[in-house]
């Protein structure tokens, strides 16, 4: 089955965001190594990490994501991501995910899914990705003391400077 042409076109954009995260150093070498996008037809299962199982699975036809990882914090903010991102109805299943259904934006959708590569490690150092005093964000989000919520802060402001080059 050939492969959507819009499915080729979303995993661009998810590879020219994690290429940036990556040389903002937002990402580990090693999570970065992992990534891969593989497409057939509608459907594409990416590896968004080095962990095992630490997948992704989007069907553009059934307008869905299942986004599987056993770190509830990352969960809590993927489900925000593809909620407010992607127009998606989210459901979190605790150490196992996130399935999402009626995805009104993909691109919006492959845009969230290229944070999630390292965010377990960005949600418990931020210092070591966003700087001490969150300089990368300019000081932003580095008040807010919910770690989760502080996370999403920064994935915002991330896509702020950043979202006019994809």
């Amino acid at each position: 089955m050939p492969t959507n042409p819009n499915l080729v076109k979303l995993c661009r954009v998810w590879n020219r965001l994690a290429d940036k995260l990556k040389e903002m150093g937002l990402m580990f070498e090693d999570d970065y190594r992992a990534l891969i996008c593989r497409m057939e037809g509608d459907r594409a299962e990416m590896r968004v990490g080095s962990a095992e199982g630490h997948m992704t699975h989007v069907d553009l036809k059934e307008r869905t994501i299942s986004y599987y990882d056993t770190d509830d914090d990352v969960n809590m903010v993927m489900k925000r991501l593809f909620e407010e991102l992607a127009g998606a109805r989210c459901e979190h299943f605790p150490k196992e995910g996130v399935l999402c259904a009626d995805v009104k934006d993909f691109e919006g959708a492959f845009k969230a899914i290229s944070f999630a590569t390292s965010m377990d490690y960005r949600i418990r150092y931020p210092e070591d990705y966003y700087g001490p005093d969150f300089e990368k964000l300019d000081g932003a989000c580095k008040d807010v003391e919910d770690p989760i919520e502080r996370e999403y802060c920064a994935v915002k402001k991330v896509l702020e400077k950043i979202g006019k080059i994809l």
